[in-house]
């Protein structure tokens, strides 16, 4: 996504319009690189301002702003103090640079919050009306830049400038020698040349100019006249603000992959917008949203990698330690021809040489019949058979008790990697902490003093032949719906061989239309581990053959006679837009 100087530009003219001189209600930090405001101006305005190295830029999403992070950082603990409560009473952008300036007026005086937008060194700096840096998202001391410290109480510098021709006051004369210096296609010997131009407004600039920004050519000067009146035309501050959407396919769908302030002439597949904010919420939409609870969810993934670390070295020590049939004939065959040859043994003898089929001993086939039996030269034969007969019975009674621990373990990982996976679906915080719950009853999570959420409840929707529908979304509304919520004929399915969501079809054992059960099928292919696959089998059948495993966590469940189809893990258009059901 471009948040290039231009795209900024046009972007600070649309947060004028909607924000401007409006309060901030509410400051919160939806993950570690990012900082919302909540903005009332007429309405209330989400601000999004995210240094993210990946996806660092300014958004403004539909969607509520939710706190992620779990503890404050000194830079939100400051915005709290000075910024909430202020009015917001102007936005700057410095000459063609990728950053914006947030200025707030409040009862603590006048802030600025600067948001810049540059890639692996985007960041977020608080500073006061001196000028001086009062705290930053990312603290930036003299061993890392000498040049520009970016530390509470210093002098905030701006970005250095680059060593590039000014685009406002360019000659075409000056591009075609700057163009002839570089090497390269020609539009990104035009970002090398000139500030401000990006790699996406380079090409859009070169396609204008020549028509095509595969090969064309040497630079001429002709060309470069045309190019200089398409930098000036892009780069117009009275130019009206507008969106535009680039598509692409992608598993045979069209999906919006970037945005632009101008018509993109240089993409295909192109589209308006209402405006420019539009344009990048349609590519937030198709790339999604960022994750407010990233910083809950990793920590939890983390213990239970933990615990899957540990249960899987269990699993792997108990298998060791069982001993084969072989061994145990072989121990007890060893006693037995020790007992029947005690009148060959000599006194302090260490080993005895013996055939077990000319003794009559019974072995199994992988015994082989001669042996050389180790003994013990301090003990008679009698108590040297004893020894072999005392470790066969130790080992018989540690077997049996072997394969039932193995089970057990079996049973915790199968219910780790389903709780790994509620992690993944949970939609909000209420469900997150669910599982927080189900961890410390499990015993894997020490239990927290918090005020408990009300318990999240199972997703109700109905089909467009009015049969309900009902998706559990964690393990304990797995559990609701197959054995609470659910009567012996109803329909049950889960996406085949991968943790996730126990869905019912209330059918009561009535015809199902085959629209109903795709629907059915496909949601629970989209709420499972398995969401990322192009294709993904599911199970179904009914819900009499479904049983809770014996001595199994919440959710785990064993099934018979079912059926399988083969769905695209999607959500079904328009079925979850609806309220839910009663």
């Amino acid at each position: 996504m471009p948040f290039d100087a231009v795209t900024l530009s046009a972007l600070r003219r649309e947060l004028e319009d909607r924000c401007l001189g409006g309060r901030v209600q509410r400051v919160l930090r939806p993950n570690d690189a990012a900082i919302g405001l909540e903005v009332y101006a007429g309405r209330r305005w989400q601000l999004l301002l995210c240094a993210d190295p990946q996806r660092p830029g300014i958004f403004m999403p539909e969607d509520k702003l939710r706190r992620g992070s779990e503890k404050p950082s000194p830079l939100e603990q400051l915005l709290r103090k000075y910024v909430r409560g202020a009015r917001l009473t102007a936005i700057q952008q410095p000459h063609l640079e990728r950053v914006l300036r947030f200025q707030f007026s409040g009862a603590e005086g006048r802030v600025d919050l600067l948001c810049e937008i540059m890639g692996r060194l985007s960041n977020l700096i608080l500073v006061d009306e001196a000028g001086e840096v009062m705290d930053a998202l990312r603290r930036v001391p003299a061993s890392i830049n000498r040049y520009r410290t970016i530390l509470p109480h210093r002098p905030y510098l701006p970005p250095p400038p680059q060593s590039k021709l000014d685009p406002l006051t360019l000659s075409p004369q000056q591009l075609l020698a700057a163009l002839q210096d570089q090497e390269g296609p020609l539009f990104r010997r035009l970002v090398a040349a000139v500030g401000a131009i990006s790699p996406s407004l380079a090409r859009e600039i070169v396609f204008r100019a020549l028509g095509t920004i595969e090969e064309p050519g040497e630079p001429t000067l002709d060309g470069c006249r045309r190019m200089v009146a398409e930098i000036f035309e892009l780069l117009a501050s009275d130019r009206a603000p507008a969106g535009w959407l680039a598509y692409r396919q992608r598993d045979g769908q069209r999906h919006a992959f970037d945005f632009y302030p101008y018509e993109p002439h240089h993409q295909d597949d192109r589209q308006p917008c209402e405006d420019l904010i539009a344009a990048i919420n349609g590519v937030q939409a198709a790339v999604g949203q960022i994750d407010p609870y990233r910083q809950v969810r990793q920590r939890l993934h983390d213990l239970l990698a933990d615990q899957i670390k540990k249960q899987s070295a269990r699993r792997h020590s108990l298998r060791q330690s069982l001993v084969s049939e072989d061994e145990l004939s072989r121990l007890q065959a060893s006693g037995t021809a020790i007992l029947s040859m005690a009148w060959a043994i000599e006194p302090g003898q260490r080993e005895l040489r013996v055939d077990l089929d000319e003794l009559g001993i019974e072995r199994r086939p992988g015994v082989p019949a001669a042996q050389t039996i180790p003994l013990d030269p301090e003990l008679s034969p009698s108590d040297n058979a004893q020894s072999f007969f005392r470790e066969y019975r130790r080992l018989q009674s540690a077997g049996a008790q072997v394969p039932a621990l193995i089970a057990e373990t079996e049973r915790e990982l199968a219910y780790l990697a389903q709780v790994d996976a509620d992690i993944d679906l949970a939609e909000d915080r209420a469900q997150l902490d669910e599982v927080e719950e189900a961890l410390s009853a499990a015993g894997y999570l020490r239990k927290r003093k918090k005020a408990r959420s009300k318990a999240s409840q199972p997703l109700r929707r109905r089909a467009p032949d009015g049969t309900l529908i009902l998706l559990g979304r964690n393990s304990r509304q797995n559990d609701q719906v197959t054995f609470r919520l659910s009567s012996p004929d109803d329909l049950w399915l889960h996406a085949h061989g991968v943790p996730g969501s126990h869905v019912i079809v209330r059918s009561g054992g009535g015809a199902l239309s085959e629209e109903t059960l795709l629907i059915a099928a496909r949601l629970a292919a989209y709420y499972s581990r398995g969401r990322g696959e192009s294709r993904l089998q599911v199970d179904y059948a009914q819900r009499r053959h479904v049983r809770p495993i014996r001595k199994g966590r919440p959710g785990m469940v064993t099934y018979t006679h079912e059926e399988t189809l083969v769905v695209e893990p999607s959500l079904p258009e328009g079925l979850l837009d609806g309220p839910e059901v009663d």
